[in-house]
């Protein structure tokens, strides 16, 4: 009798103990676009604008530009499109370019970051 009354109690504590799975919260449509354009505008990427070719300028910018931002964050994104086509504009001008021209290109480049900056500022101030 007593090992029948031990056998429930620990099968009792056994089940008890089972956790129970818990679903993870499904993010909403600011987190994924947040996850969507860290890649393209973390304060790392910034740093690198000036070694970034060209191309790879370019092709952030096509990213970017298929990205759907939500409404609330329709006008920062817009931010960011246009900081990588300043950006673009000015690496496409700096191979060709003499003094004055080299000047414009790279106030360009660092227009662009300028504007990457405060975009990534601005999102980070978001709540989310």
């Amino acid at each position: 009798m007593l090992l029948l009354g031990l056998c429930m109690v620990l099968t009792n504590c056994a089940q008890a103990a089972t956790p129970t799975v818990t679903p993870l919260p499904t993010p909403d449509a600011l987190d994924i676009y947040i996850m969507m354009t860290a890649k393209y505008t973390s304060p790392s990427v910034i740093l690198s604008v000036y070694d970034m070719s060209a191309d790879e300028a370019a092709r952030i910018l096509r990213a970017l530009q298929a990205v759907q931002a939500p409404p609330e964050l329709q006008t920062l994104h817009e931010q960011a499109v246009s900081a990588y086509q300043h950006i673009c504009a000015g690496k496409l001008l700096l191979p060709r370019a003499n003094n004055v021209l080299r000047s414009e290109a790279l106030f360009m480049v660092d227009w662009g970051i300028a504007l990457l900056k405060d975009y990534r500022e601005r999102v980070d101030q978001v709540p989310h």
